[in-house]
C-alpha cells in the first residue's frame, strides 16, 4: 500500500465513523436459562448475556447512550477529548467509541485494575491515567478527571456515576429486552451495583410497565457500603467502587445481597465448566445472589440477572 493510499483510506473512515454499524449492534443479545447449576425445586434463573456486545461489556449501552445524547444536546463536538473516570469496562467501551467516532479519549482509573482492561483501553488508542487504589477507591479517580477537565476546555466528562443518560440507556434497551426474552412474570430482577446505572434503569422500565419484580442490589462483602459497612478492597471489578453512587435511588431497592470475592470466584468458574457461560467474576456475583433468590422463591418464579463481561478479562486474576 502506498502513502498516499494510507491517507486515502484514513480519510474515509473519518468520514464514515459518525455512522458506523458497529455501535448498532450494541444490544439484544442472548438471554439464557440456566439448567445444569439450578435444582428443580427452585425458580428459574434467566441470565442477559451482555459480554457478547462489541466491546466485551454492558457498558457498551451506556458508552453509547450518554455519547450519542451529548451529541444531540451540542456538548461533545469533533475534536474533543471524552475523560472518564471508572473501574475499567466502562473505560473500555469509551475507548472503542472513541476509535468509532473519531474522538480522543483518557480514562482516568485505579491503578490495580486488571492488566487486561488495562491493555484493551490501549489498544483502542485511548491514554490511562492511574490513581492509587484497587476497585474500591474510584473516588481518587474521579478528582483526578475533574483536575483534567479544568485544565482543558475541550474535556468532555460523561460522568457515569451521576448521568441519567446511564439509566436511560438500561431503561430503553437492557428493560425492554429481558421482557421480550422472558416474559412479564418476572419475579426478580438482579445486578450488581457499580454505577447503579443497570439496576436503576431496568427497575424504572418495569415500574412504568406495572411488573412487580423485586430489585436486589448486589455488591461486595468486603465493600457493602449499602449495607452499612466499610469500604474495602475486593476482587470483584467493576461493582462496589466504594461509596453510593448518586444515581442509586435506595427507596426503589428492595434488597442488597452481599457477597464475597471467593464465592463470586467460585460461581464464575461454575458458570464456566457446567453451564458453558464465560462470565467474568461480576457474573458469579450477580449468578451467586440470583440462586439464593431462586431457592426462597420456588418453582414458578422466574429470577433474571445479567453476566456484564467476559472472563477474559480476569486472565491475571484470581479467577484464574
Amino acid at each position: 500500500m502506498t502513502e498516499g493510499t494510507l491517507y486515502h483510506n484514513a480519510s474515509l473512515r473519518g468520514k464514515m465513523r459518525s455512522s458506523s454499524r458497529l455501535l448498532s449492534s450494541i444490544g439484544n443479545n442472548p438471554i439464557v436459562k440456566l439448567t445444569a447449576i439450578v435444582p428443580e425445586d427452585c425458580a428459574e434463573v434467566h441470565v442477559l448475556l451482555d459480554y457478547l456486545n462489541p466491546s466485551g461489556s454492558v457498558k457498551d449501552r451506556i458508552a453509547k447512550c450518554m455519547v450519542e445524547r451529548a451529541e444531540e444536546r451540542g456538548e461533545l463536538h469533533p475534536g474533543d477529548r471524552i475523560v472518564e473516570a471508572t473501574s475499567g469496562n466502562t473505560g473500555i467501551a469509551f475507548a472503542m467509541i472513541g476509535a468509532v467516532k473519531g474522538y480522543k479519549v483518557t480514562i482516568v482509573m485505579p491503578e490495580q485494575m486488571s492488566k487486561e482492561r488495562k491493555a484493551l483501553i490501549e489498544a483502542l488508542g485511548a491514554d490511562i491515567v492511574c490513581t492509587p487504589g484497587c476497585g474500591s477507591d474510584v473516588g481518587l479517580a474521579m478528582a483526578k478527571v475533574k483536575e483534567i477537565q479544568a485544565a482543558d476546555p475541550r474535556v468532555w466528562v460523561p460522568d457515569q456515576f451521576s448521568s441519567e443518560d446511564n439509566s436511560r440507556a438500561h431503561e430503553t434497551t437492557t428493560g425492554p429486552e429481558l421482557v421480550r426474552g422472558v416474559g412479564r412474570d418476572i419475579s426478580a430482577f438482579v445486578a450488581g451495583v457499580g454505577t447503579g446505572g443497570t439496576l436503576m434503569g431496568v427497575a424504572k422500565y418495569f415500574q412504568e410497565e406495572n411488573i412487580d419484580a423485586d430489585i436486589v442490589a448486589v455488591e461486595p462483602a468486603e465493600s457493602a457500603v449499602m449495607s452499612g459497612g466499610e469500604k474495602g478492597c475486593h476482587q470483584i471489578e467493576g461493582i462496589g467502587d466504594g461509596f453510593i453512587p448518586p444515581l442509586m435511588k435506595m427507596a426503589i431497592v428492595d434488597r442488597v445481597e452481599v457477597v464475597a470475592s471467593d464465592e463470586a470466584i467460585e460461581m464464575s468458574l461454575m458458570l464456566m465448566r457446567e453451564e458453558g457461560i464465560m462470565g467474568g467474576i461480576s457474573t458469579g456475583a450477580n449468578v451467586a445472589a440470583a440462586m439464593r433468590l431462586a431457592r426462597e422463591l420456588g418453582p414458578g418464579k422466574k429470577v433474571v440477572t445479567l453476566a456484564p463481561d467476559s472472563c477474559t478479562r480476569y486472565f491475571s486474576t484470581a479467577l484464574f
